[in-house]
């Protein structure tokens, strides 16, 4: 950690706060001891010979959306030298939905990406998840599952024995439950604790979109309007041309397939098979719609449970994007939004969106990969989807052959998407299988049927000893091989303690006096950080506050976790 950073970030806090600052230091820096001194280095791809007739010089990124122009995008400043065209049809209109993210997407943008954060504040408007908060579980208020999970192992414990819930385990939880940002105002300007603690985007996907397309035009990438009306392979593996509705035939070396749903190539013409994850997801369709929140943005999605189902509230500028997620063997879609009306009135009915959860056997075949709902998908209960994307899609830059001639290392790709996308499945039916807020139909089945058969040897490790992170070294290094591998054993504690999933508690690495002294100061900052309209009206006048948490080398998101990330 630079200690310079650190110094002068916590000496500008002194001033606003006074002692309480000096208290609370261990819940902002403790994340950041993790950060080691030695970056990762490496070779970035090599551009073809200029006299090789295999080289792979043309990708067609085939769909819009977001899977389509991060793609693109991506593949521009990795590989400049491709020529990158992107196809898609304007008769397909993008799904303007609220969407949350996770905090590895604010490095990917911007680091990865390259993406001016001014420029995109301006033109995207994203507001700041601090977490999730699930209406879920026995308890009425719920519980929070915040991203400074880092803090939680010591935490989690104080805050069970001396509140009887999680709500208090972080300082990101408290400033989560006091509907507030770590951004505070002082003499001098702004004090931000932004850049100790991780945070995420919620951002309206039709405005991104439009964003993202303007910057791919921007940066070089080819715009094709045209609608796809057959795929002609020329070999078992190997997508040859395109033939559109209007008669044209596109051609490419390779070939990304970002066809959401349909899977285009991937499926309709590789004909890779789709391997379901419905026994341990249940849902098959979304309602969505809007709500005023009358300037009210709150720091977190909330997770609310329904009667077959959930509902997500996101939160955007102009006003909550909601969703219901809900089972069609369960409860019909006029049914799903009367209920959402009575839950949330004054919602707005504005789509249907109907789905699947699973994934296709393979990703990457011949030369085609796909990126995207045309791969995998699984409903939207922790913000995964821009998160696979991202992963997808730095897979692709990294292992693309500069030639037909190198040796395909499609296997390596497919192996690590299933690994990762198998996990989230596992992940999100612990969601399902101990939720008890409701004796509905829909989760009395959940309960009882929802395989959790990938994540069964981790919970039998979490009932013998919670938090898994209170663990000995040893131990959380075996069962970090069972975990989800971005929520990490931090996320699958929070999920089942907070839904009181029984389980023998780990005596407390600190004495109640102790954990009552960090949780007040903790309680003093969340309760005097800004609400988050006035926070980012600071960040818009403040370029700085952005800067720091985008370079310095004590942030989480700063130049020295994004090399050591492989993301610079």
């Amino acid at each position: 950690m630079a200690r310079s950073e650190e110094s002068n970030t916590l000496a500008r806090l002194f001033d606003v706060l006074g002692d309480d600052a000096a208290a609370a230091r261990e819940w902002v820096t403790e994340p950041h001891r993790l950060i080691a001194s030695n970056e990762r280095l490496g070779t970035a791809p090599e551009a073809p010979a200029d006299d090789d007739p295999e080289a792979i010089r043309t990708v067609g990124v085939i769909g819009g959306g977001t899977a389509g122009y991060l793609t693109a995008l991506a593949l521009k400043a990795k590989r400049p030298w491709l020529d990158v065209a992107l196809v898609e049809s304007a008769d397909i209109p993008i799904i303007g939905v609220g969407e949350a993210t996770v905090s590895y997407m604010v490095m990917f943008l911007h680091h990865y990406l390259g993406i001016d954060p001014a420029e995109f504040y301006q033109h995207v408007r994203p507001t700041w998840k601090l977490g999730i908060r699930f209406e879920w579980g026995s308890r009425p208020e719920g519980f929070v599952a915040p991203f400074d999970w880092g803090t939680g192992s010591v935490g989690l414990v104080g805050s069970l024995r001396e509140t009887g819930n999680v709500n208090e385990a972080t300082l990101q939880a408290m400033l989560m439950t006091e509907d507030r940002v770590p951004v505070y105002r002082g003499e001098g300007g702004h004090v931000s604790l932004m850049k100790y603690l991780p945070f995420a985007y919620h951002m309206d996907n039709a405005r991104l979109v439009r964003y993202l397309t303007e910057l791919a035009t921007r940066r070089g990438v080819h715009h094709v309007d045209a609608t796809v009306a057959e795929v002609r392979l020329d070999g078992p593996d190997h997508v040859g041309d395109l033939i559109t509705t209007d008669g044209r035939r596109l051609h490419y070396d390779f070939y990304v397939d970002c066809t959401g749903f349909r899977s285009l190539l991937l499926e309709k013409a590789l004909g890779i098979p789709f391997e379901s994850y419905a026994s341990s997801l249940f849902t098959d369709a979304a309602i969505t719609g809007t709500l005023a929140h009358g300037g009210h943005l709150k720091p977190y999605t909330t997770a609310t449970t329904m009667n077959a189902g959930w509902c997500w509230t996101i939160p955007t500028p102009e006003s909550d994007h909601l969703g219901y997620v809900f089972s069609s063997a369960a409860i019909d879609p006029d049914d799903a939004a009367a209920e959402m009306a009575r839950r949330f009135p004054g919602v707005t009915r504005e789509a249907l969106v109907r789905f699947r959860s699973g994934r296709h056997r393979e990703a990457w075949r011949g030369n085609v990969i796909a990126v995207g709902n045309s791969y995998a998908f699984v409903e939207p209960l922790e913000s995964s989807g821009l998160l696979m994307i991202a992963t997808a899609v730095q897979i692709l830059v990294s292992l693309l052959p500069s030639s037909r001639r190198d040796p395909l290392p499609s296997n390596v790709a497919n192996q690590a998407l299933a690994h990762r996308w198998d996990a989230i499945r596992w992940f999100l039916s612990i969601h399902y299988r101990f939720n008890g807020r409701l004796d509905t139909p829909f989760w009395k089945e959940a309960r009882a049927e929802t395989d959790i058969s990938g994540i069964e040897p981790l919970l039998r490790l979490f009932s013998a000893g919670a938090p898994l992170t209170g663990r000995d070294s040893f131990a959380r290094y075996l069962a970090d091989g069972a975990a989800p591998l971005f929520y990490g054993l931090e996320g699958v504690d929070t999920l089942l303690l907070g839904q009181e999933v029984p389980a023998r508690l780990l005596p407390p690495r600190e004495s109640p006096e102790q954990w009552r002294a960090r949780a007040a100061a903790a309680r003093s900052l969340a309760s005097r950080g800004l609400r988050q309209s006035e926070a980012l009206d600071a960040y818009a006048a403040d370029p700085c506050l952005n800067a720091e948490l985008l370079s310095d080398s004590d942030s989480w998101a700063g130049e020295r976790v994004a090399v050591r990330a492989g993301l610079r």
